[in-house]
This record gives structure tokens, sequence and C-alpha cells, in this order.
């Protein structure tokens, strides 16, 4: 004979392909359906809300035409502060900056 009876890379080859073809097919299944598996939630901010929410999400509509918006910019500086500033404790009444400042020995 002048090969193998079982040649084992060829029948790997085949697998391997047999699996990624398989895969595939799936993925063409999954991705096939046209409705949504699941739905956007819209929250609706409550009447008396944080404006500067309100603001974000009339950006957020506006797309790319806010950036030309100076509404927006100073809705995302505030943004940006607000989440970049850390609040003070709240029983702390005074900042820190009074406090002695121990020498580099």
């Amino acid at each position: 004979m002048r090969g193998r009876l079982l040649n084992m890379p060829a029948i790997g080859r085949a697998v391997g392909f047999s699996l990624v073809g398989a895969a595939i097919i799936a993925a063409a299944l999954h991705f096939r359906t046209s409705e949504p598996r699941f739905q956007a939630l819209h929250v609706s901010p409550a009447a008396g809300s944080d404006p500067l929410a309100e603001e974000l999400q009339r950006c957020q509509v506006l797309a790319t035409q806010a950036k030309d918006d100076a509404n927006c910019e100073a809705a995302w500086a505030e943004s940006r502060r607000r989440f970049f500033t850390y609040p003070p404790p709240r029983g702390a009444a005074t900042p820190l900056a009074a406090s002695p400042k121990s020498s580099g020995r």
C-alpha cells in the first residue's frame, strides 16, 4: 500500500474544516432573524429631575450636530467636572487645608 489506511493529519483537517463550516452556519442562522432579541429601555426623567441630565439627553439626540452647540459643550464640561471631582465628606464642614503639614524627614 502506498499510504496508511488512516491518514490522521488529513482526518484532522477535515474535522477542523467541518467545525469551522458548522460555526459559520450557526452564526448565519443566529443573525438571520430581523427582530431584535432585546428592547431598548427608554427611561423618561421624572419632573424636577437634574436639568443637566435633560440637556445631555437633548445633546445625545442631536448626535453629530451637538459638537457645534454651545449648550451641549457646556453640559459636557459640567458633566466632566461632576464626574472627576470628589464630593466633600458629609461630616466635614471645612476643607482639610488647615491641617498641619508633616516635615519631610
